[in-house]
C-alpha cells in the first residue's frame, strides 16, 4: 500500500518550488514526485490533501544537547543536572526531549553526547523503529583536555571518569577508538573554552594542532567525522590545521580562517540560538548572570561572524546548542530567523537544515531533500516557508510530521499535549 501527499507545492533544495504535485511514498520512501494531473490515484492509499500547502524535507538540527533537563516548569541548571541526575534519568529526559523536536518539525538531530545516558541505545531503537522519535547522530562524549572546556562543565569536586579528559596524543587516540566503539557517528573535541562552564574564558585555545591532528587521522581512519568545539581564533586555526571537518560556535573567525575553511570545504555549525534564547530569559534564567553576560557578548559576535561567513562563501549548516532550561527544545527554527537577520535568504536559511546539514552528517541524498529513493522525512506545512522561514515556529501550521513514510502528527499532538512545559 502506498501513501499519497496529495496536490502540494514541493520543495527540494536546489529547485523551485513546484506548484500542484503529488508525493507517492512506499516502502518508507518517497516513490515518485508528479503532476496531481498526471497521475491516476491506486486503490487502498492512504492520501494527504496537501492544497495551499507546502513539502519540504524534514529539518536537520545539527547541534543538540540531548540527555539534559526537559521540564522548563523545573528549572535546574545544566551543570547541576550533569553532575547529579542518574543515568536512566537523563536518558528519559532525552526522549522527551527529542519527541519536543520531532514536533517542531526536526526529523534529524546531530546529539552531542552525554556518557552513560542511553544516546547511542536511544539512536538504534528509533531506527528500528521500535521508538517513535528523530533520526539521531551521535557522539556517545567529548574529548576534552584536563583543564579544558569539557572538563570545567563539572564542579571541582565530583570525581572524573576515564572518559571526561585526554592529555597527549596517545591518550586522545585512545578515546577515539573507546568513542568508535560504542558506536559513535561522529566524534567532537573541544577546541576552545566556553561561556557556559565554571572558571573557563571562551578565548581559551584547548589542546594543540597535534594533539587535534591525533584525533583527526584515528577518527577519519574509522571513516567518523570529527567537529570541533571552538570560539578563539587560536582554537579555530588549531582545529583548522588539524583538519576537523566542521567548527561548532566560530565566534573568533575572522578573513583569513574563514578563506581557510572555503579552500578546505569545512563546515561551520554557529548556534546563534542559545545566545538568544539566553538573552531573552533574563534574570529568571537558570543561567548566572555572568554567564548571561558573556553569552550575550558572543551573541553579538557571532551575528556579525555569520553575516561575514555568508558573504565569504563559508558552507554553514544549522545547528542551535539546544540544551534543557538554557535553550529548550522545540524552539530550533528560530535559529534560521537569525540567519536571515545575518544576511541570508530565507531558502539559504532554509538550506542550512536540510541539504547542508544531511552533507555534513553524510547523508547526503538520503534526507534533507524531496526526491524518489530518499526516505520519506517530510514536512507539510501550512503556507510557504521557502519564502518565509517564520512560519517554522508556529507548530500550528505544521500540518502533518513524517517520518520514514509515517505520518507521526498525531501521535505527537496527543504525547506533547499531555507533557506539560
Amino acid at each position: 500500500m502506498q501513501a499519497v501527499i496529495r496536490d502540494a507545492r514541493v520543495w527540494t533544495p536546489g529547485a523551485e518550488p513546484v506548484e500542484g504535485h503529488d508525493v507517492v511514498i512506499r516502502d518508507g520512501l518517497i516513490h515518485a514526485v508528479v503532476p496531481t494531473a498526471d497521475r491516476v490515484a491506486e486503490p487502498g492509499e492512504t492520501v494527504t490533501e496537501a492544497a495551499g500547502r507546502t513539502v519540504i524535507p524534514g529539518l536537520i538540527d545539527a547541534h543538540v544537547h540531548l540527555t539534559t533537563p526537559s521540564e522548563q516548569r523545573r528549572p535546574v541548571p545544566n551543570a547541576l543536572f550533569r553532575t547529579n541526575a542518574l543515568p536512566a534519568e537523563k536518558a528519559l529526559h532525552g526522549y522527551r526531549n527529542a519527541l519536543k523536536a520531532l514536533a517542531a518539525g526536526f526529523t534529524t538531530l546531530r546529539v552531542i553526547g552525554h556518557r552513560d545516558a542511553g544516546e547511542i541505545e536511544l539512536r538504534d531503537l528509533i531506527e528500528r523503529r521500535s521508538f517513535v522519535g528523530p533520526r539521531l547522530k551521535v557522539a556517545p562524549w567529548w574529548i576534552s583536555m584536563t583543564g579544558g572546556h569539557g572538563d570545567l562543565f563539572y564542579m571541582k569536586g565530583m570525581t572524573r571518569d576515564p572518559l571526561d579528559t585526554a592529555d597527549g596524543p596517545d591518550q586522545v587516540r585512545r578515546l577515539v577508538r573507546v568513542q568508535a566503539a560504542r558506536g559513535a557517528d561522529f566524534i567532537k573535541v573541544m577546541a576552545s573554552g566556553g561561556v557556559m562552564s565554571a572558571g573557563d574564558k571562551p578565548e581559551w585555545p584547548n589542546y594543540t594542532v597535534e594533539e587535534i591532528a591525533a584525533i583527526v587521522d584515528e577518527a577519519h581512519s574509522f571513516g567518523i567525522p570529527v567537529t570541533a568545539h571552538a570560539h578563539s581564533r587560536e582554537g579555530i586555526r588549531r582545529s583548522l590545521d588539524a583538519g576537523v571537518d566542521s567548527i561548532e560556535h566560530g565566534t573568533g573567525l575572522d578573513a583569513e580562517l574563514r578563506s581557510q575553511m572555503v579552500e578546505q570545504g569545512t563546515f561551520l555549525v554557529p548556534t546563534l540560538l542559545i545566545g538568544a534564547e539566553v538573552a531573552d530569559a533574563g534574570p529568571d534564567s537558570v543561567v548566572p548572570e555572568d554567564h548571561r553576560a558573556g553569552m550575550a557578548d558572543v551573541a553579538r559576535a557571532q551575528l556579525e561572524q555569520v553575516a561575514e561567513a555568508v558573504a565569504d562563501g563559508v558552507r554553514i549548516a544549522c545547528g542551535t546548542d539546544t540544551s534543557g532550561n538554557v535553550c529548550p527544545f522545540g524552539r530550533h527554527a528560530r535559529e534560521l530567523e537569525l540567519y536571515v537577520a545575518a544576511g541570508m535568504s530565507h531558502v539559504q536559511a532554509l538550506e542550512t537544515a536540510t541539504s547542508h546539514a544531511a552533507e555534513l552528517l553524510g547523508l547526503a541524498g538520503r534526507t534533507g531533500c524531496v526526491t524518489p529513493g530518499a526516505p520519506a522525512d517530510l514536512l507539510v506545512v501550512d503556507g510557504d516557508p521557502v519564502s518565509d522561514v517564520t512560519i517554522l515556529r508556529d507548530r500550528a501550521r505544521l500540518r502533518n510530521v513524517i517520518v520514514g513514510g509515517v505520518d507521526v502528527t498525531a501521535f505527537l499532538d496527543a504525547v506533547t499535549d499531555a507533557m506539560p512545559a
